[in-house]
C-alpha cells in the first residue's frame, strides 16, 4: 500500500515592520530579514509608521526602545490603540535592569538586545511567528 503524502500549508512571506531612527540598523535587519524570507518595511521613527499602520498591514513590528519623538513603549501603545495586535519585539542597546520585565508588562513578546547576533532576532520571531 502506498502513502499520500499530504502538502505541507505554504504560508505566504511574513511582513515584518522595523522601526529604528538608525539607517546602518534598518539596512543590516532589511537584509537580515530578506536573506530569510521575511518581507520588511523600514521606519526612522513612529510618525513614520504611524502615517499608515493599521491593522493587519504586518505580521509582527519591531521596535527600537529609543525613538526621537515617540518612544517604543508609547508607539506600541498607540498601535495598540488603533487595534493593531500582531506581536511586537522591542530591540535596545541600553543596559537598565528591568527593561525585559517593563516591556513584557508593556505588550511586548520579547526582547532582543542589541548589538543583535544574526540569529538572536530570527530566533525571537520564528518562535513568534510559528509556521
Amino acid at each position: 500500500m502506498t502513502a499520500i503524502a499530504k502538502p505541507l500549508p505554504v504560508h505566504p512571506p511574513r511582513r515584518i515592520a522595523v522601526v529604528d531612527d538608525s539607517p546602518a540598523v534598518r539596512q543590516s535587519l532589511r537584509l537580515l530579514l530578506g536573506s530569510r524570507g521575511y518581507l520588511v518595511d523600514t521606519f526612522t521613527g513612529a510618525d513614520e509608521l504611524l502615517l499608515t499602520a493599521k491593522p493587519g498591514d504586518f505580521d509582527c513590528y519591531v521596535l527600537d526602545l529609543k525613538l526621537d519623538g515617540m518612544d517604543g513603549f508609547a508607539l506600541l501603545e498607540v498601535l495598540r490603540q488603533r487595534g493593531i495586535e500582531a506581536p511586537a519585539i522591542m530591540i535596545s542597546g541600553w543596559e537598565l535592569p528591568t527593561l525585559e520585565v517593563t516591556a513584557h508588562r508593556a505588550g511586548f513578546t520579547a526582547l532582543v538586545r542589541k548589538p543583535m547576533m544574526d540569529t538572536s532576532l530570527v530566533r525571537v520571531l520564528r518562535d513568534v511567528l510559528p509556521d
